[in-house]
């Protein structure tokens, strides 16, 4: 990979607490994962540089955003300069789906609706547990003009990295066309 990117695209991760945002991060970024809980406080920064199918090297600075409702009123502030967002619900509790609405929300109020969003189903290794329908995921997926769902699981690395690979594409191509 050569040393400057083609691109660099600030990401954020937004969903309620516990969804496995954290462990995503740390999966994709040092391949690894830690089961012990430790909630995020504010917000937790990583990068890391991917090369996609074609060539294009681009730069990720991925922002995990705190999920607890006493962070609502500071997490504005991590919010600038986002350009996409993987909205992360945690497949075992419903209710982390249904609230997707409110995150959904808040980073549209504070980017703007030109962004590039992609729903993360995680947890998926924990099969006899699945509380929501790929019915219901698929309905939340249209209504908040996703561009992509993928389910993964962080505890075992299943298509977490296609999940960060495919905001850098999607992110690549909308700057291609406003280049254009």
């Amino acid at each position: 990979m050569s040393s400057q990117p083609d691109f660099n695209f600030k990401i954020l991760l937004l969903g309620n607490a516990a969804v496995g945002k954290t462990s995503l991060v740390q999966r994709f970024v040092h391949d690894r994962f830690d089961s012990s809980y430790l909630m995020t406080i504010g917000m937790e920064p990583s990068e890391k540089h991917v090369k996609l199918k074609n060539g294009t090297h681009v730069a990720l600075s991925i922002w995990d955003l705190a999920g607890q409702e006493r962070f609502r009123f500071i997490r504005h502030t991590f919010y600038k300069g986002a350009k996409a967002a993987l909205l992360v619900f945690d497949l075992t509790r419903e209710a982390t789906l249904s609230d997707l609405k409110k995150w959904d929300k808040e980073f549209i109020d504070n980017c703007g609706s030109s962004v590039v969003k992609v729903l993360v189903g995680n947890k998926q290794d924990l099969k006899n547990q699945i509380a929501v329908s790929d019915k219901e995921c698929q309905e939340t997926h249209k209504k908040l003009k996703s561009l992509h769902y993928i389910r993964t699981s962080a505890l075992t690395g299943d298509h977490v990295d296609n999940a960060f690979t495919k905001i850098a594409e999607l992110l690549v191509e909308e700057a291609n066309k406003e280049l254009a």
